[in-house]
């Protein structure tokens, strides 16, 4: 009888953790379909940015829209410093700028352990709406900068980036005629400088040279 017991709580046993290991298997495979679904929507976005409404815009509201979205990466801990010049009304999709805007805040976000600074600059130039946006986080190494914008390339461990972000954003400020540049020095800090024409007739703003054209400097 004592036998017969042992053997029934064995089985028990080995069904209990048989379930439990068919839950696990079951869940991961829920995660893995949902970041299937999460990449698969992301390469429709990168692949396809057509149709897209396009609007006459204050920039310095889209980037206000896209601080106060990602308000909850940013929290306290990060300093906002803005420096805005005076920008013309600009022709654009408001939408995929916001995009823009709001993977590079919250890249800097992720890239400042601890307390930091977040400077977005702006200015008017060369017929061009300027915005650089710089953090005071660890920095990107040199053999990483090449690949920044290369779809699917990261620097952030498995599962907790795709590699799309950049890419989508270069490819959206590209289509907008305009260029993204990064420059990083580890252990100091990554700007991010952007140019996008401005072709609104609306143009008659005094042109500023840009203020943060030296190199990145440790404060």
């Amino acid at each position: 009888a004592q036998m017969q017991q042992v053997a029934e709580l064995r089985a028990n046993s080995d069904t209990r953790e048989m379930i439990g290991a068919m839950q696990g298997l079951i869940s991961d495979t829920l995660y893995g379909v949902e970041q299937i679904s999460e990449l698969v929507l992301n390469l429709k976005d990168f692949s396809r940015m057509d149709a897209v409404s396009t609007e006459t815009v204050d920039l310095h509201e889209c980037i206000e829209s896209a601080l106060n979205i990602g308000r909850n990466v940013l929290k306290y801990r990060i300093e906002i410093i803005r420096d805005f010049g005076e920008l013309p009304p600009l022709t654009c999709s408001p939408s995929q700028l916001n995009q823009v805007f709001l993977n590079l805040f919250t890249n800097a976000a992720q890239a400042i352990e601890g307390n930091g600074k977040l400077t977005i600059r702006t200015w008017y130039e060369n017929s061009a709406a300027q915005i650089s946006v710089a953090d005071t986080g660890k920095g990107i190494s040199p053999e990483h900068v090449a690949h920044i914008f290369d779809p699917f390339f990261t620097t952030k461990p498995v599962g907790e980036g795709t590699g799309l972000g950049l890419a989508i954003s270069h490819q959206i400020i590209q289509k907008h005629g305009g260029d993204i540049r990064v420059e990083s020095h580890p252990g100091v800090g990554t700007r991010f400088q952007i140019h996008l024409p401005v072709t609104s007739a609306a143009t008659q703003v005094e042109q500023h040279p840009p203020l943060i054209s030296q190199p990145l400097q440790s404060e």
